[in-house]
């Protein structure tokens, strides 16, 4: 029996497939916006989710494309704000412990790497954690851990990953990303549609749809901000091999720490819990990936070589390394 919601007509399958043909021949006859959506209806469903998805891809590349335009219509002065609201609470949960010798340091090292004519104002603090991390507000406020000033082999190291840090803020990448997140949320809404009748579950489904699309953005951030800071450090004869040696040393450090999560646990079993989740944390934000290495690799060995400057003395350099060690030392016990 086939239904119809004008007249019920009942009748083989045979003859309900000829109807349903006839019907659809008529209705492609009335127009052509007719004949082309009832020639989609005919189509096998295997070509129709394939031609589906490339319609769907090739209107999100254009999408989140337009959406990398909006930042350009976005003036600066947001960027700041935007970090500034968010630095207030920063500087409200963390203790820093800058001393005479980072102060000089940073400094020193902003005069070079900084661009001429960079509409930010930048500004270094050094937080007291044993976590080797560094990270910056799209104000221009920098953040780098003392675990990482402590850890560092060399100041070429801390110079590189602070060339990254400005190179973020110089690409308006906070800005860039929180645009695409906001663009990523609203279309993942739009497609999937109010009234499925389970709202928790599509407002999960867009925020996870958010966090792997906005990832992939983050990696992409990535490679812009080790090419750009190794611009920055190439036009200063500044040394450019620091953030490679330092990406490689957090990952043997990390794969000696997850390594040793095999072995029995002592009593510091649970100081490596956090030193574990601390590099898991960096790596995640800034992943180290063998593409981006070998990238990085590549950048560096088109580097002229030559005399490289040093941003301060070593005396300087081994008093910016001792930074906050009391604090080391007590959370450690």
């Amino acid at each position: 029996m086939k239904e119809s919601p004008v007249l019920e007509i009942i009748c083989s399958k045979e003859d309900a497939k000829k109807l349903e043909s006839l019907w659809i021949q008529t209705k492609k006859s009335q127009s052509h916006a007719h004949a082309f959506f009832y020639s989609i209806r005919e189509m096998n469903p295997l070509v129709l989710g394939i031609l589906s998805i490339l319609i769907v891809s090739v209107i999100g590349f254009f999408y989140f494309k337009g959406l990398e335009l909006v930042t350009n219509f976005i003036p600066v002065s947001m960027d700041k704000s935007l970090g500034e609201s968010v630095q207030m609470k920063m500087d409200a949960q963390f203790q820093e412990c800058n001393t005479k010798a980072t102060d000089r340091f940073f400094t020193e090292a902003l005069k070079k790497i900084v661009p001429k004519g960079s509409p930010h104002q930048f500004k270094v603090s050094v937080i007291g954690s044993t976590i080797p991390n560094a990270f910056t507000l799209s104000n221009g406020k920098i953040y780098f851990f003392s675990g990482l000033l402590n850890d560092a082999e060399s100041q070429e190291e801390v110079i590189g990953v602070l060339a990254h840090e400005i190179a973020h803020v110089e690409k308006r990448h906070h800005m860039r990303n929180l645009v695409k997140a906001g663009g990523t949320s609203l279309a993942i809404s739009l497609l999937v549609g109010p009234g499925l009748g389970n709202m928790e579950f599509l407002e999960t489904f867009t925020e996870l749809g958010s966090t792997i699309l906005v990832l992939k953005f983050s990696r992409d951030f990535e490679t812009e901000a080790d090419i750009t800071s190794i611009e920055y450090l190439k036009s200063q004869n500044l040394s450019t091999s620091g953030l490679l040696t330092f990406f490689q040393r957090m990952q043997e450090l990390e794969k000696e720490t997850l390594e040793s999560e095999d072995k029995p646990q002592d009593a510091n079993a649970k100081n490596d819990e956090v030193v574990t989740k601390s590099l898991t944390d960096f790596l995640s934000t800034h992943p180290a990936t063998e593409e981006r290495m070998k990238a990085l690799k590549t950048l560096i060995q088109s580097d002229k070589k030559g005399s490289v400057r040093k941003i301060v003395s070593d005396k300087t350099w081994k008093e910016v390394q001792s930074v906050c060690l009391d604090f080391k030392n007590s959370d450690s016990k």
